[in-house]
């Protein structure tokens, strides 16, 4: 039996054609990021795991479609480079750049980090340099240390340009977020972000 690909989505991840996955940045700590780091069951398949750094075929345009417009979402395991506390960040023929950190607050709380970055290739001064950008988003604790190795992750190619996009009707840009259905029944009546907020307090 052959799907098409709007078939194929709602197989994969549960949501309906029409759809865009456009979560805010409290969304992906709350909803995802948190039962990630935890153990627990998430409310989508839309999120992967997915390993962007390592030196062998780490490049961006190797772990997903360059020609596509769309933002990737990946849950990727941070590394440290040997015993030290800074984080590998080669990928490949190049690395990922760090630009700026911003926090993420809820309720005048930070409960974690936004960090940009851009993509560049080693000893290079054009081709793809700053063509790839990446947000990362990490959970902190009270003491803005970091929850967990996982982090979530997203990705696109700000230069690519997808034929497909244009021939999608004006219903297919419908904004999908946690607010537009029903999540999983879950053992306790707090989420787990007011219950860290209400341990802090």
């Amino acid at each position: 039996m052959e799907f098409d690909s709007y078939e194929y989505q709602f197989l994969m991840t549960g949501i309906p054609p029409g759809y865009r996955f456009e979560p805010t940045d409290v969304e992906l700590l709350q909803d995802y990021l948190w039962k990630k780091v935890n153990g627990e069951p998430l409310p989508y398949n839309i999120i992967s795991e997915c390993e962007i750094y390592g030196n062998q075929d780490k490049e961006p345009w190797n772990v997903f479609i360059e020609t596509s417009t769309k933002t990737f979402y990946v849950f990727t395991k941070l590394k440290k480079k040997g015993k030290g506390k800074n984080i590998d960040r080669v990928a490949g023929c190049g690395t990922w750049k760090g630009q700026k950190t911003d926090p993420i607050m809820y309720e005048k709380m930070k409960i974690g980090n936004r960090k940009l970055f851009v993509y560049e290739v080693k000893g290079s001064n054009e081709g793809v340099k700053g063509h790839w950008i990446m947000h990362e988003f990490s959970l902190v604790d009270e003491e803005d240390k970091q929850i967990g190795d996982y982090v979530v992750c997203s990705i696109r190619n700000k230069n690519a340009k997808d034929d497909t996009d244009d021939e999608e009707p004006p219903m297919k840009k419908m904004r999908f977020n946690s607010e537009d259905h029903n999540p999983p029944e879950t053992t306790s009546s707090a989420c787990p972000l007011q219950t860290l907020l209400s341990d802090w307090s």
